[in-house]
């Protein structure tokens, strides 16, 4: 970390194993589980072994743990979740996301870009569901265009059969979700 002719410090901390010079201004630290140098401050994470990735101390005991959630790419920039320097957040699903990611995701769509599951609470997704079943029940379909479907819920994977089919949505007979996806359906009868 000094220069062996002139005595010049390079850097206010010094990494031998990852060869890294930095200020510590962003509080660094070499992580020998993860094997390389994190940012964040030591105190301040707390290395979990089935997820292989720091986790932050204050949500570290509520954290939904799966193997290796981290070793993947972030669903929306694509960039490596495991040795970004962006933090990470966890959805009710279990799929991790940058933080960033999720805020600009979450500016048009409610559902993890891997499962499709809704990744707001139910209680706020409510009154967005009882507004859609309104406007539907407002605007019925014509009867040319009327047909039944098989559909998919992706919120609590529940197949329903003769569902209304509605360029809305068709809502979930068990969680009354609009997250469905169509499975199937019947043309509508032409007379």
């Amino acid at each position: 970390n000094i220069c062996r002719n002139c005595k010049i410090q390079f850097a206010d901390y010094h990494c031998s194993i990852c060869n890294l010079w930095m200020s510590t201004a962003k509080e660094p630290w070499h992580c020998d589980s993860c094997g390389f140098c994190r940012v964040g401050g030591r105190e301040n994470f707390h290395h979990c072994d089935l997820c292989c990735m720091c986790i932050s101390v204050n949500v570290y005991q509520s954290h939904n743990c799966m193997k290796d959630k981290y070793k993947n790419n972030c669903p929306v920039c694509r960039e490596d979740m495991f040795s970004s320097r962006q933090s990470p957040q966890d959805l009710p699903c279990g799929h991790a996301i940058h933080a960033h990611c999720f805020r600009k995701l979450a500016g048009f769509d409610y559902r993890c870009p891997i499962c499709k599951k809704t990744v707001v609470s139910a209680s706020s997704m409510s009154a967005t569901w009882g507004a859609r079943a309104r406007d539907i029940e407002l605007q019925p379909m014509p009867a040319d265009l009327a047909r039944t479907v098989t559909i998919i819920c992706n919120d609590c994977e529940r197949r329903s059969d003769n569902r209304q089919w509605h360029f809305l949505g068709v809502q979930c007979p068990g969680c009354s979700s609009f997250n469905t996806a169509l499975d199937d359906a019947t043309p509508p009868t032409i007379e």
